[in-house]
């Protein structure tokens, strides 16, 4: 029996590296955290810190001044930590029947850059804890700060949505808003974000490498036709949940003449956008092109409806 069920998982992990390009998780595994980079003299739990290692539960790690470090998740997250930082991972854990996974951590001190993307075919919750405020979000780019001595909190969202709860109140960052946030005062609200600022995390990001919520070009015509969904960034929402897709598309003849998207429960539609609301469930959603040599291609991205998913 136990062989049935493994090359049943198998055959669906296949059929997701097929569909997305994108190798995916065992559905039982949580992501790996390794390090990726060190610069100066980084520790782990007061040992001196290699690249490559690996951080396990409860691992601190301290980037004293001149000194930096960056850790990636293996399905795709990453965090860096600037100097003067400590940085603590509580666990990583992989909740198979949702398909989501929670990374927290706990930022005692200092300054991190958190890119937290994960493939199309699962969810995330990403969520650190800075004195006594906790922040979360389902796929974000941001910068945080936490001047311990100060008890202030800044957050700076350059992709995505980050939430917090700041003394019984849920606050918003939106993409390209900032808080700053004194943790003995009364929550603040969200501002925009300095244009230099913007610009200085824009760059971090470009260092750190692609990001997996950008909808990038696939290149012009030519070649193998290739498809990727995009406009859901935010996959996970509270139901009724209404979500804008695109398809985009490379390669092939550069005409397409078939586009055609299947929403789950024999809904769909057709044309390069497409808008569907979404009830309360896990849905899979299929993007089928074909151009008008006939060369065809696909793509999927999972949407997570819940009654209040905190996001």
């Amino acid at each position: 029996m136990m062989r049935v069920v493994n090359a049943v998982k198998a055959a669906v992990v296949l059929s997701l590296i097929l569909l997305t390009g994108v190798p995916a998780l065992a559905f039982d595994d949580a992501s790996t955290v390794r390090v990726t980079r060190v610069d100066g003299a980084v520790t782990l739990d007061g040992a001196p810190l290699k690249e490559g290692a690996v951080i396990s539960r409860d691992g601190k790690v301290e980037a004293p001044a001149n000194a930096a470090a960056v850790l990636t998740w293996s399905n795709g997250s990453m965090v860096e930590l600037y100097p003067g930082s400590s940085l603590v991972l509580r666990g990583v854990i992989f909740e198979a029947d949702r398909k989501l996974e929670k990374s927290l951590l706990t930022l005692e001190k200092g300054r991190v850059f958190v890119k937290a993307q994960i493939p199309e075919h699962l969810f995330a919750h990403f969520e650190i804890s800075a004195g006594n405020t906790s922040l979360m979000s389902q796929g974000a780019e941001f910068a945080l700060s936490y001047n311990e001595k100060g008890k202030e909190l800044t957050v700076l969202s350059l992709l995505g949505v980050v939430v917090t709860d700041l003394g019984g109140k849920k606050v918003r960052i939106n993409e390209g808003e900032q808080l700053v946030h004194a943790l003995a005062g009364a929550a603040g609200s969200p501002t925009p974000l300095p244009a230099k600022t913007k610009e200085a995390l824009q760059k971090t990001s470009q260092r750190l490498g692609g990001s997996l919520l950008v909808d990038e070009a696939l290149g012009s015509s030519g070649g193998p036709l290739v498809v990727k969904i995009g406009g859901g960034r935010n996959r996970r929402g509270n139901a009724p949940y209404t979500v804008k897709f695109k398809a985009l598309t490379g390669g092939g003849s550069g005409k397409l003449k078939v586009i055609n998207w299947q929403f789950g429960g024999g809904a769909g539609a057709d044309g390069r956008e497409a808008e569907y609301t979404f009830t309360q469930g896990v849905y899979v959603v299929v993007l089928i092109v074909e151009d008008e040599n006939g060369q065809k291609a696909s793509a999927q991205m999972n949407i997570s409806v819940e009654q209040d998913c905190g996001c």
